[in-house]
C-alpha cells in the first residue's frame, strides 16, 4: 500500500478518536492519540524513497493501530491502545527511529515512554 494511502487511512481514524471515546468508558484517548502521533511522526521521519524494509515495517505498524479488533478490542478494553503503541514503538526502535519515542519531561516524570 503506497504511504500516502497509509496516511489518509491513518488521519481518518485519528480524526475519529475521540466520536469513539464517546460511545465506550473504556476506551484510552490518550494512549489512542498518542500512538497516531507517534505513527504520524514515523511517516515523517522516513526517507522521500524508503526501503521495502521501511515501507513494509511502517506499513504494518500503521494498519494495526487503524485495526479496531487486534490482540486487544481498541474500543472496549482499558488496555485497547497498548498493544497498538507497543507495536509502533517495536517497528520505530527496529528501524532505529528511537528519538521518535522520547517525551518530553514533566511534572516530575523521567522523560521515558510509558
Amino acid at each position: 500500500m503506497p504511504l500516502n494511502v497509509l496516511a489518509h487511512e491513518l488521519e481518518e481514524y485519528a480524526d475519529d478518536l475521540a466520536h469513539q471515546a464517546d460511545k465506550s468508558e473504556f476506551f484510552d484517548l490518550d494512549t489512542a492519540q498518542r500512538t497516531a502521533q507517534l505513527c504520524r511522526d514515523l511517516l515523517t521521519a522516513l526517507p522521500p524513497e524508503p526501503d521495502e524494509h521501511q515501507h513494509r515495517l511502517t506499513q504494518l505498524a500503521i494498519s494495526y493501530f487503524v485495526l479496531a479488533e487486534d490482540a486487544e478490542d481498541d474500543n472496549y478494553s482499558l488496555i485497547g491502545f497498548d498493544d497498538d503503541l507497543q507495536v509502533v514503538m517495536a517497528v520505530i526502535g527496529e528501524l532505529g527511529l528511537d528519538d521518535l519515542i522520547k517525551e518530553k519531561p514533566s511534572d516530575g516524570d523521567s522523560g521515558a515512554l510509558k
